[in-house]
């Protein structure tokens, strides 16, 4: 026991020790981020008051403010390493929750924590919101809804709800807390009365959220970060559920392995009623990620596809702690295999875009560089990147390298 106990204690020194390797460069919105957020000619009230009013797209007042005040206070090139050091912190907290619930519910099994460890640290979802402080959103959700099932275990379902519903001002995937009481509920561990305890705080808390959103920024329209195309359903789900164990859309195409994984996770669970449970809590993740996962990244070094692992942070903690729950430890040192490979992809090609963006910060300046896909106007290093036909060089997206202009 106590062996297992300190390989768990060196696997979480060595994930922090890479976390911060991966402290490379400030890329895309955190760069934005630091820019208007660090802009000395806002007042830190008018930071509060943008924060909670405005829209960015989205509207995620908790961490947002936690992030605003961070650059606001320390200087620029600080703030982004310290905002990815309160992922990890974040991270490494939902990590606790997540052991601590499993065990409260089935018994202490060290090896069992240590297959969870390496399971929700070393994938492509940890790897991606660790080493992107605009991931904070992600990492602030996980956090909570993780809180809020160790509280269950301690029968505090009031503030367990509590817990949820303050983790929808912080993103609405949040939501798949909610569906996750199936299967809590399909494998009797808690029960349905006390699963609607836990419901009520929580849907009143995103309601709430949501009236406050409307008035902000309307759901689903051409404003929103999130749209629902119908035609997009059907190929978003597939590549959600193909991909869902790498963590990753890195690959050119679909896979059957993909497919094989997803059905062998499911077949894991054994037992009719909690793999039903289990379909139902997907087919809501499928909805939540509504036309998030229809392309692959198909090669591009420098591309939003880069990011799309946060997307699987909460949908795979949880079927995760379902598989632990349901004592099925061998089913998941399996699929380790394929998460671990998918951190391993996204920690080499993280690093390899944050380098790209290295090389363009050391670069002599000012200097203009032909890049529409992300568009970026930095008088602070005196960078100008975007449409501009007339601009010195170009991004390579699929090399990252910095091309001359012909």
């Amino acid at each position: 026991m106590g062996r297992w106990r300190i390989a768990i204690g060196v696997a979480v020194a060595v994930w922090i020790v890479l976390m911060v390797r991966l402290m490379i460069a400030d890329v895309w919105d955190e760069t934005n981020g630091l820019l208007f957020f660090a802009d000395p000619t806002h007042t830190f009230g008018d930071l509060v008051t943008f924060t909670l009013t405005k829209s960015l797209g989205f509207w995620r007042p908790i961490p947002t403010l936690i992030a605003a005040t961070v650059m606001h206070i320390l200087p620029f090139d600080v703030s982004w390493r310290v905002l990815r050091g309160v992922n990890m912190v974040l991270l490494l907290g939902a990590v606790f929750f997540l052991i601590r619930t499993v065990d409260a519910w089935t018994g202490s099994n060290p090896a069992r924590s240590f297959v969870l460890t390496i399971a929700l640290l070393f994938s492509g979802s940890a790897v991606i919101t660790a080493g992107w402080y605009a991931n904070i959103f992600d990492a602030t959700s996980l956090f909570l809804i993780a809180l809020a099932l160790f509280l269950m275990t301690r029968r505090q379902f009031v503030l367990a709800g509590i817990a949820i519903g303050a983790g929808f001002f912080c993103k609405e995937t949040t939501a798949l807390a909610l569906a996750f009481l199936v299967p809590l509920v399909a494998t009797r561990r808690v029960r349905l009365r006390d699963a609607a305890v836990v419901a009520i705080p929580a849907v009143a808390l995103g309601l709430a959220y949501f009236v406050l959103r409307g008035r902000i920024i309307a759901f689903g329209s051409t404003g929103d970060v999130h749209g629902f195309d119908v035609q997009q359903y059907v190929p978003s789900a597939l590549g959600f559920l193909e991909s869902f164990w790498r963590e990753t859309l890195k690959a050119g195409k679909p896979t059957v392995l993909g497919f094989c994984a997803m059905l062998f996770s499911l077949a894991a669970l054994r037992k009719p009623v909690v793999i039903a449970a289990a379909v139902v809590f997907l087919a809501a993740c499928t909805i939540i990620y509504w036309g998030m996962f229809a392309q692959y990244q198909d090669g591009l070094l420098v591309s939003h596809h880069d990011f799309a692992g946060r997307l699987y942070l909460v949908p795979v903690s949880l079927m995760i702690t379902l598989l632990a729950l349901e004592r099925r430890t061998l089913a998941l040192a399996i699929l380790l295999v394929l998460i671990v490979s998918g951190g391993i992809t996204t920690y080499r090609d993280h690093a390899r875009f944050q380098r790209a963006y290295r090389r363009i910060y050391r670069i002599a300046k000012p200097v203009t560089i032909y890049f529409p896909e992300k568009p970026l106007h930095d008088p602070a290093r005196g960078i100008e990147i975007g449409d501009l036909p007339n601009a010195t060089f170009t991004l390579d997206a699929r090399t990252g390298r910095l091309l001359p202009r012909r």
